[in-house]
């Protein structure tokens, strides 16, 4: 597939924050009630449309399984997401970043809901699945200064991102991911306008996550309904949303991942995403052409 190898038309001095990486939001969330589901397709498809990177959330099933989760909603093992990423490290070149973690608590009234999950457990995956000895970045100093032209030469292909640096192959990389209720409750034209707000937030400094996807909250104007149907209403404005991006200097600077719901459904997101390399301009001259077509 045209998008399997994407990131080898970029240049070697392009740093991970400055390049534009499209994201799939609970990207494990493909297997699920409506309410909980995210994706329409496994990590494997995602990789092969380009995605790289990954908001994986897990919680422990009834049977002390390690599962995806999305709130309370249960998702598929933890092991079959990881199985995908693996059977993609055996045939492709791409590197990939996993932001890992157990979901986080939520408060319903005078109620918390945790989602444990044994960083052992995860580790114990980790190694029997994705080869991380050979294949995960962890030795680098600060992310503002990785090049992809470092990662090549390291030879690594994926790194995992958690806040807490809580899993043995895991790197706590600052990461701004910033939200507001109004603004991501809005109705899908504002929101393709007030979301740019978010670049302002950002100091350029660590990784910038740009969510595109808006969240359902009672007390907001879309008020609460299912991923699917919000995405629906919004997918009209995903244009606008990049357009914004592509006008404003200082956002093009800045943007970095850029992820949403249902990035599998056609080709129009992950392609709006990727031009923003070639107005950054960090795809290889001798490249840009072919990246261009890849992207027709």
């Amino acid at each position: 597939m045209r998008y399997s190898d994407w990131m080898s038309y970029v240049k070697d001095d392009v740093t991970v924050p400055k390049l534009v990486m499209p994201g799939a939001h609970n990207a494990g969330a493909y297997a699920m009630h409506r309410f909980g589901r995210c994706q329409d397709d496994d990590i494997f498809t995602q990789l092969m449309c380009g995605i790289r990177h990954f908001c994986i959330r897990i919680d422990t099933g009834r049977k002390g399984e390690l599962r995806i989760c999305h709130g309370i909603t249960k998702g598929v093992p933890l092991k079959e997401i990881f199985e995908d990423f693996r059977r993609f490290l055996e045939q492709y070149d791409d590197f990939f970043i996993l932001d890992l973690r157990n979901y986080y608590d939520q408060k319903i009234g005078p109620f918390t809901l945790r989602f444990p999950a044994d960083p052992h457990k995860v580790d114990a995956l980790i190694e029997r699945y994705l080869a991380p000895e050979r294949y995960a970045l962890t030795d680098f100093g600060s992310i503002d200064d990785l090049t992809v032209g470092d990662i090549r030469k390291s030879g690594k292909r994926y790194l995992i991102v958690n806040y807490n640096a809580e899993y043995r192959y895991s790197v706590a990389v600052p990461t701004l991911l910033a939200w507001d209720k109004a603004i991501y409750g809005a109705l899908p034209h504002r929101f393709a306008t007030k979301a740019l707000t978010m670049f302002d937030r950002y100091d350029g400094k660590g990784l910038f996550w740009f969510q595109t996807q808006q969240t359902p909250n009672f007390g907001t104007e879309i008020g609460f309904v299912n991923p699917a149907k919000l995405d629906e209403m919004g997918r009209r404005h995903f244009g606008d949303l990049i357009d914004g991006i592509a006008r404003n200097p200082d956002y093009l600077g800045k943007v970095n991942v850029v992820s949403g719901d249902f990035m599998t459904r056609d080709e129009n997101k992950v392609k709006s995403i990727l031009r923003l390399n070639l107005l950054k301009g960090n795809i290889k001259e001798e490249s840009v052409e072919i990246f261009k077509e890849i992207l027709q």
